[in-house]
């Protein structure tokens, strides 16, 4: 594909009203829309209202005034700061294209233009082959692949009672407790496969996470009781802005983790199913999850309750490189320095 007259411009809603064809012609998430019961144009219309979210921003490509390419950037401030460098996700990589070119185009000016940027982490759908190839040329890791499973919600009593464990919502007291497991647990998750990161890094990434949930009215958090302490947890979380726009209130299971001794004796399942629960409690029609591919214990963890597979997802890293970048990656890691 040949291309000259290009233009790159901040999103602009005057002037880019066609960026919801973008959205329209990018099919691979069709089948996850289907399960969820939400429409195709629902969707696109929640997706162009995502791009005027606080510390995003959207760059539009432009082919002789035809709009060909969008990327967005969303800021990820306490994870900037957990790392000491300037990190972004990528949400949207959208082309009209029949090869990797534009998808590449757009990676690289971010990467060129955007001196604020030294991180970037992007998920593209499976079989979305052109932003796959076009990562890969733009040198970004592969870090993981991650399921994404889904079911519909029905009105249901509240879940039997576990012989060995309390389930109940977790106490201030508690929250020490349930960031240890979080950081102790949680080893499949993409910050432990990209060996840039120093393992403490991750660990103490985990917990952090974990600790920024409480005190959010969109999450809720769990724990599973026994023997003085906390032996397990998993928190959900209300989708609430995407079901104000779709008019179908949906949720996530986010987080779970079971300490090791407490394991093969149901603990997972039975907080997946008290999870499920409280988010039918509030009315969530829909229950959605992820996790990586080889995460095999919390797959079947999720069949067994209900879930199926909607989509599934690549993941991969950027570390742009630029000297402080460099430098900061650099040094032993130690929580004094973020």
């Amino acid at each position: 594909m040949f291309m000259n007259y290009l233009t790159f411009t901040p999103y602009d809603p005057h002037r880019d009203g066609d960026v919801g064809e973008l959205f329209r012609d990018y099919s691979h998430k069709d089948y996850q829309l289907k399960v969820m019961g939400v429409s195709k144009e629902q969707m696109v219309k929640y997706l162009e209202k995502s791009l005027f979210r606080s510390k995003m921003q959207s760059i539009c490509l432009r082919e002789k005034g035809r709009l060909v390419g969008l990327i967005a950037l969303q800021s990820l401030p306490w994870m900037s700061q957990h790392f000491g460098l300037r990190m972004f996700a990528v949400p949207h990589l959208l082309a009209k294209s029949s090869g990797p070119l534009v998808h590449a185009r757009l990676l690289r000016y971010v990467m060129e233009e955007l001196q604020d940027v030294d991180f970037l982490d992007c998920r593209v759908a499976i079989d979305d082959i052109y932003s796959a190839h076009a990562l890969e040329i733009c040198d970004f890791r592969y870090v993981g692949t991650e399921i994404y499973m889904g079911q519909i919600l029905k009105s249901i009593s509240p879940p039997d009672s576990h012989p060995d464990f309390e389930i109940r919502p977790c106490a201030p007291q508690e929250l020490d407790q349930v960031a240890q497991i979080a950081g102790e647990t949680h080893v499949h998750n993409r910050f432990v496969y990209d060996p840039v990161i120093h393992e403490k890094a991750t660990k103490s990434l985990y917990e952090r996470l974990v600790m920024n949930c409480f005190g959010n009215n969109q999450f809720n958090v769990l724990v599973a009781h026994s023997q003085g302490k906390v032996q397990g947890f998993i928190i959900t979380k209300m989708n609430l802005p995407f079901g104000q726009e779709v008019g179908q209130l949906s949720g996530s299971l986010d987080f779970i983790g079971v300490r090791p001794d407490a394991r093969s004796r149901g603990l997972g399942v039975a907080l997946n199913r008290w999870a499920l629960f409280h988010l039918a409690e509030k009315n969530a029609v829909f229950a959605g999850v992820r996790t990586l591919a080889n995460n095999y214990a919390a797959l079947a963890t999720c069949f067994r309750t209900g879930f199926s597979i909607t989509s599934t997802s690549l993941h991969f890293h950027k570390w742009i490189q630029r000297p402080a970048v460099n430098h900061r990656l650099s040094q032993p890691y130690s929580r004094d320095t973020v």
